[in-house]
């Protein structure tokens, strides 16, 4: 997923030698604490001396002041003997990131991190951040779109290098807090009254496509009228169960399965992203198990309403009557609710038409 950089021959030869505790206790004046904290941590210390080809996103002092002044921070640190481990593993990337690399980078990377622990996270091989250069410098993105900028780059050692950065990450959310969080809150009304909350949650792996409130609003009149069965249907159509697709995975014309049954196509138009004829308006919201794209409109199986400003585009050519068993006990409702529903869908579509 990633370029490797081979390190010039003078570089290598300054690094010979030093390990990664020799790097951070060099910066002791603005390290200490996340020293500190991985003394306590002599698990993880040794895991991290043995290992090879990875990134350490080292957060200052002046990071860690901010963060612990936050009294639930402080509370949660007591109340969950993981959590400290898991953030640590969080900030260690799979892969040698070197700024040069990630500033030159014209699209955002998601490398996966050593965060595997599966109350924190359950997206197979780690979970990821968002990483991309932006105005000179490196940013990375993690939960709920925390920023973190590095402050000071490439101080390599013998299994990779560290970078500075100025903000302690943030572990991805799950996923009925993240709606919350990002005021997707009709979606996440939708999901209660389908009983779909434990059932996504419980997904190791998703990419949800989540309307905005705007878009149920847009929709309301027809959406008051379906029964919980025919809810459950619209809703799996904007699941993809059992993979992760952030928007540097998306290639143009992919056709990918629903939890619903049937397609959805992906469409890079204008550098826009659509979902069928649904506009990405906010990409990849992390959450512990997956990823979330903000869309403009509600998808609708087999619709073909074109979006505003963008000319004609491909229509799905999925049909309405597939029905998925990946949700536990949905199969059964979903079968009845979709086909019954595809009246109701007539009247959506006109809906978006408008």
């Amino acid at each position: 997923m990633h370029a490797k950089y081979i390190l010039p021959v003078a570089a290598a030869q300054a690094v010979l030698g030093q390990s990664l505790v020799d790097v951070l206790t060099s910066q002791n004046h603005t390290l200490s604490t996340l020293i500190g904290l991985i003394q306590q941590q002599p698990q993880l210390l040794s895991t991290l001396g043995g290992l090879q080809d990875i990134t350490v996103l080292a957060p200052s002092n002046d990071a860690f002041g901010k963060l612990l002044s936050d009294p639930a921070v402080a509370s949660a640190v007591q109340t969950q003997p993981g959590l400290v481990p898991a953030l640590l593993t969080y900030h260690v990337l799979n892969g040698t990131f070197y700024s040069s690399q990630l500033i030159g980078a014209s699209n955002p990377v998601f490398p996966p991190t050593l965060l595997t622990n599966t109350t924190y996270s359950t997206i197979s091989g780690g979970q990821r951040v968002e990483v991309k250069g932006q105005d000179g410098t490196v940013a990375i993105f993690s939960g709920n779109g925390a920023e973190a900028k590095v402050q000071a780059a490439d101080f390599n050692f013998t299994g990779g290098t560290v970078h500075i950065i100025d903000s302690v990450l943030s572990i991805p959310g799950n996923l009925t807090d993240v709606l919350t969080f990002n005021n997707l809150t009709s979606l996440a009304g939708a999901v209660t009254q389908a009983n779909l909350v434990q059932p996504l949650t419980n997904l190791a792996e998703l990419t949800l496509f989540a309307p905005n409130n705007d878009a149920f609003a847009a929709i309301s009149d027809v959406a008051a009228n379906l029964t919980v069965e025919q809810l459950t249907g619209v809703l799996g159509y904007h699941v993809i169960p059992g993979a992760v697709v952030y928007s540097a995975d998306i290639t143009n014309g992919a056709t990918v399965a629903t939890l619903q049954g049937t397609n959805v196509t992906l469409r890079i138009q204008d550098g826009a992203v659509f979902v069928n004829n649904a506009k990405v308006v906010k990409a990849d919201v992390l959450v512990k198990n997956g990823v979330v794209h903000v869309i403009d409109s509600v998808l609708i199986p087999n619709a073909t309403a074109t979006p505003t400003g963008t000319g004609s585009s491909p229509s799905s050519t999925a049909s309405a009557t597939g029905v998925s068993t990946v949700v536990p006990g949905a199969a059964a409702s979903m079968g009845q609710g979709v086909v019954g529903a595809v009246a109701l869908f007539a009247g959506v579509v006109a809906l978006l038409n408008m």
